[in-house]
């Protein structure tokens, strides 16, 4: 019966853990951004969301700063470059938008800017 309602209680617990959409254990998000920031062109990122649809796929979405230069010859190059550094980290799924740094949004740009 302890067995029985040990498993119980983890499955219960890992299941609320992907209906709250939290970052899988096995992802280590830091390490995912620290390759993502390192490929060149690369400015900075925010609104980064990790989560896993069914506990088998993991997602990914975040905005992404580029540079100037990078933003207006390699967008979609560089985007596959992110891709295939994400897969690394087993993220299967990615939504990635490309901003520049002149029109960035949310808090950290406008911090970067002050």
């Amino acid at each position: 019966m302890a067995f029985i309602l040990y498993n119980v209680s983890k499955n219960l617990r890992e299941a609320i853990h992907i209906l709250l959409q939290g970052v899988p254990k096995h992802i280590n998000l830091e390490a995912a951004k620290l390759d993502i920031g390192a490929i060149k062109g690369v400015v900075g990122m925010h609104d980064i969301h990790v989560w896993s649809l069914e506990g088998e796929t993991d997602i990914f979405t975040a905005h992404v700063v580029l540079d100037d230069e990078t933003l207006k010859n390699q967008p979609e190059a560089t985007k596959q470059v992110i891709r295939e550094t994400l897969l690394k980290h087993h993220l299967e799924h990615s939504t990635i938008e490309l901003e520049s740094q002149r029109q960035c949004t949310g808090n950290v740009c406008e911090e970067r800017r002050a």
